[in-house]
């Protein structure tokens, strides 16, 4: 059976914090009062670390000490740019899931949530979207 220690104070570390998702979790908890008494949040963007960085990432960890994590970043493109190289956004992509995994058992994180998303399409168009649909996919 596992037990996690009672924390005094619960660390939420987003990464991906400047992106779509996370400006909205940021607007909830900072702005609408959305965070619990006893939470601080902290929200990361690649200016922080660069998650692809093996000891970037260990080290915005091991400063921040988090309790949780949300995990939102990633290398993200539109449709065309993820077909045109979509070797390199599936390394990089892994490279930063395996960083932000990793680190986080390293300082003994509780939780992580994962949210991930290489690509945003366009709210007025008809579907499935595909490649032939450039007028609407040029974003």
């Amino acid at each position: 059976m596992f037990h996690i220690a009672a924390v005094d104070q619960n660390m939420v570390l987003v990464t991906g914090g400047s992106g779509l998702v996370g400006r909205a979790i940021q607007q909830v908890v900072k702005e609408e009062g959305g965070g619990k008494e006893g939470e601080e949040w902290v929200f990361l963007s690649s200016k922080d670390a660069n998650l692809m960085n093996k000891e970037e990432t260990k080290a915005v960890f091991e400063k921040h000490k988090p309790t949780h994590v949300i995990h939102l970043a990633a290398m993200v493109g539109g449709l065309f740019k993820n077909m045109k190289f979509n070797l390199d956004f599936w390394r990089n992509n892994i490279h930063i899931n395996d960083n932000v995994l990793q680190a986080a058992h390293e300082v003994d994180v509780v939780k992580v949530v994962s949210c991930l998303s290489t690509c945003i399409f366009p709210d007025k168009t008809t579907y499935p979207i595909d490649e032939t649909m450039q007028s609407i996919l040029k974003m």
